[in-house]
């Protein structure tokens, strides 16, 4: 009988066949360049996610500073139309004043010529000679 010794290269190219021969580390390789794909593929997901989020927020906000923005012009209208409409209510009422102004006026100037009237007329019997029936 003959002894083989072993090697040192004859033990590792032993062990190099039997590694070979299993496809644990393979299996391993594939599994961890997957969870790595998987990992990639969510970062990007997240990344898009948080762009599209920013945008929308970007946008509600440009909307609500629009909308403010809009009602603060409203705002102002209304508060010049209710200027204006303030001054057309004093100017009116200042109207309606003159005009009772006027028509006492014309009522005493009315009531003052029948006065005169009346007194010319008073003066005017006074003065004619009356004619005596007898």
């Amino acid at each position: 009988m003959s002894l083989v010794l072993s090697t040192p290269t004859s033990r590792h190219s032993k062990k190099t066949s039997k590694l070979n021969r299993n496809s644990f580390p393979v299996d391993r390789v594939a599994g961890n360049e997957r969870i790595d794909e998987e990992y990639k593929v969510r970062l990007r997901s997240i990344d898009r996610n948080q762009v599209t989020i920013k945008r929308r927020q970007e946008r509600a906000k440009n909307e609500i500073f629009l909308l403010a923005q809009q009602e603060e012009n409203e705002l102002e209208n209304l508060r010049k139309e209710k200027r204006k409409i303030l001054e057309e209510m004093k100017r009116l009422k200042a109207l309606i004043e003159l005009e009772r102004a006027n028509s006492h006026r014309k009522h005493d100037c009315q009531a003052a010529q029948l006065a005169e009237q009346r007194r010319h007329a008073a003066n005017s019997e006074k003065k004619a000679p009356r004619i005596r029936r007898s």
